[in-house]
């Protein structure tokens, strides 16, 4: 059931359906599922908040403001953001990690990068 919620909140996700179709093939359980989304987003987002960032970095703090107040969503509401902030901060320790171990820059990640390290 919270599949089909979710899909219908696909427009508004910078995960495009084939991605949250590949991540629902996936033999992971819902709970990663959802862990795996939430990545996938925060990486999708981080993507989208620098043009230019030939080193790949995870962008700063700064622009992870910058980028929410852009967000015609999110500007009015705090808590939301918030929320976003988590995310990013959680999301960005583990893209960082991961981004180590894969020897590549956190922002060159792909999905599949990402479903490979939940299926170790």
């Amino acid at each position: 059931m919270m599949e089909s919620i979710f899909n219908d909140n696909s427009k508004n996700s910078p995960l495009s359906k084939e991605d949250i179709n590949l991540i629902g093939l996936t033999n992971l359980s819902s709970s990663e599922k959802h862990h795996l989304r939430m990545l996938a987003h925060c990486l999708q987002c981080f993507k989208s908040m620098r043009k230019h960032n030939p080193k790949g970095l995870i962008p700063v703090k700064e622009e992870w403001l910058e980028w929410c107040l852009k967000n015609p969503i999110m500007i009015k509401d705090d808590e939301f953001v918030q929320v976003m902030f988590e995310q990013f901060s959680g999301a960005a320790i583990q893209l960082e990690r991961l981004s180590n171990d894969l020897k590549v820059a956190p922002l060159d990640l792909t999905l599949r990068n990402l479903i490979d390290a939940y299926e170790a």
